[in-house]
C-alpha cells in the first residue's frame, strides 16, 4: 500500500486511517481528540485507548463513548500524558455565516459566530500550545491556507511554526481534497486551495 500526500481521499476518516497506515497514530497507545465533534475522525480507524472531548457540542455519550466538554485551551490534563493528539481546531476564517452554500456546515463546526482571521487565530495557537502540552510524541493539527481579507493566511505555515517553537518538527503533511467551487460572482485573485491539510508534528523528532 502507497499512501500519498495528496491523492483519492475524502474524509478526514480516511485521513486518519493514513496515519496510522504511515505509523504516526498506533492501535496500542493513548490518543486524545481535543475537538472530538461527531467522531468523524474515527470512523475508518481507532486506536484501543481514545479519549474524546468538545467543548462545542457538550458533555456527552457519543456512540458508547463519553465526550468530555473541555476547552482545548485549558485542558484538565497532565503533562506529556498522551502518545498522541489530534487537534481539528475552527480553522475556517469566515465573516458573516449564511448559513447556505460553503456555511451550510459553520454551526457544527462552531466558526458561525463572526471572528477576525487573528482572533480566530489565536484561538487555535492557544489550542496548539495546550495539546502539545499533553502529549509526549504525536500532534496532529487540522488546517487549510485560505484567502481572506485579500490575501492568503498560510495557515500551515503559522501553525507549524508555532508547534515547533513549542518542541516539535513538522515532519508530515497530508491533504484532503474538497469539492468547493469558487464563489459565483466573486473575481479570483489567487489559486483555489481546494484541499485542506493535516499537519503532522513529532516530539520525538524535534529532540534527534
Amino acid at each position: 500500500m502507497t499512501v500519498y500526500a495528496i491523492g483519492t481521499r475524502r474524509t478526514n476518516a480516511e485521513l486518519i486511517a493514513d496515519c496510522a497506515a504511515l505509523g504516526y497514530l498506533r492501535t496500542d497507545d493513548p490518543t486524545f481528540d481535543a475537538t472530538y465533534g461527531q467522531g468523524a475522525f474515527w470512523k475508518v480507524w481507532q486506536p484501543s485507548a481514545l479519549l474524546a472531548a468538545d467543548l462545542h457540542n457538550g458533555e456527552r455519550s457519543h456512540r458508547g463513548r463519553w465526550v468530555h466538554a473541555w476547552d482545548f485551551t485549558h485542558l484538565p490534563l497532565s503533562d506529556r500524558s498522551f502518545d498522541a493528539v489530534v487537534f481539528d481546531p475552527p480553522y475556517k476564517l469566515n465573516g458573516t455565516s449564511t448559513g447556505i452554500g460553503a456555511s451550510v456546515a459553520d454551526a457544527a463546526y462552531g466558526v458561525d459566530t463572526p471572528a477576525s482571521w487573528q482572533d480566530r487565530h489565536a484561538l487555535i495557537l492557544a489550542g496548539i500550545t495546550e495539546c502539545a502540552r499533553v502529549t509526549h510524541r504525536m500532534l496532529l493539527v487540522k488546517c487549510q491556507d485560505q484567502v481572506c481579507s485579500g490575501a492568503v493566511r498560510w495557515q500551515t505555515r503559522i501553525l507549524a511554526d508555532h508547534a515547533e517553537a513549542e518542541g516539535f518538527r513538522l515532519v508530515d503533511m497530508l491533504h484532503v481534497q474538497g469539492s468547493r467551487p469558487q464563489p459565483a460572482g466573486r473575481r479570483q485573485v489567487h489559486a483555489r486551495r481546494d484541499y485542506s491539510t493535516l499537519l503532522v508534528l513529532d516530539r520525538v523528532a524535534a529532540q534527534r
